[in-house]
C-alpha cells in the first residue's frame, strides 16, 4: 500500500525529511524520463537524491508507487490557474501552452512518455488517467457557458489530439503558431477558403 506524502503541517517541523522527499521526487522523474521505467532503479534514484534506499522504502511500498506520485507532483507544479473567464481564446492559449510547455520542455513530458505503453499497470494507468482527467476538466470550465459549450468533449478532443498526436507519435514540436491555428480552427473564428488550384 502506498503511503502518503508528507503534508505540509507534518514536514513543517521537520525540513530534512521534507527536503528528501522532494528530492527523491525529483530524482524519480528525472531518472524515468532519462532512462525509461524499466532501467530505472530504487538504488539509482537514491543515489541520485543523494539518499538510501531504505529512505524510498520508509516513503513508498515499490518503484511504481513513487514513480506515480513523481508524476502527480511535478503536474501539481505545472498546473494551471483556473480560466479568467475573459476570453475563450485567451483561456485556451493559456491553458495549452502550459500543457505544450511541461510536455516538450521539463523532464514531466519524456517521463509520461516512459510510461505510455505501461497503461496495464493499475497504478500507472491511474495517474495517467488523472492527469489527462485534470487536463480535460480546465478545458471544461473554459468552455462551460459559452457558445462553445456544444460538442465541447469533441473540442477538447481536438485540441489536445494535435498536442498528443505531434509530440508523442511524430516526435515533433508544437508551436505558438500551432496552438493558435487550432483554437482559431476548433472555435470556428477562422472561415474555410477555397481550395488552391493545382497548375
Amino acid at each position: 500500500m502506498k503511503k502518503p506524502l508528507p503534508d505540509s503541517a507534518s514536514e513543517a517541523g521537520r525540513p530534512q525529511e521534507a527536503r528528501v522527499t522532494r528530492a527523491l521526487l525529483e530524482s524519480a522523474l528525472q531518472e524515468l524520463a532519462l532512462n525509461g521505467y524499466e532501467a530505472t532503479t530504487i538504488a539509482r534514484l537514491a543515489a541520485r537524491a543523494k539518499t538510501s534506499k531504505q529512505a524510498v522504502y520508509r516513503r513508498w511500498a515499490d518503484k511504481p508507487a513513487l514513480i506515480a506520485d513523481a508524476i502527480r507532483h511535478a503536474l501539481a507544479e505545472v498546473n494551471p490557474a483556473p480560466p479568467q473567464r475573459g476570453s475563450v481564446a485567451q483561456d485556451l492559449r493559456v491553458c495549452l501552452g502550459n500543457t505544450v510547455s511541461a510536455l516538450q520542455d521539463t523532464p514531466l513530458g519524456e517521463a509520461i512518455r516512459a510510461l505510455v505503453p505501461l497503461r496495464k499497470h493499475p497504478e500507472l494507468d491511474a495517474v495517467l488517467s488523472e492527469a489527462e482527467d485534470a487536463r480535460r476538466l480546465i478545458l471544461r470550465q473554459i468552455f462551460i457557458a459559452t457558445p462553445f459549450e456544444a460538442h465541447m468533449e469533441t473540442r477538447i478532443d481536438l485540441l489536445l489530439g494535435l498536442i498528443y498526436f505531434k509530440l508523442h507519435i511524430r516526435g515533433q514540436r508544437v508551436t505558438d503558431a500551432d496552438i493558435e491555428t487550432a483554437i482559431q480552427l476548433v472555435l470556428g473564428l477562422t472561415p474555410p477558403r477555397a481550395p488552391v488550384p493545382v497548375p
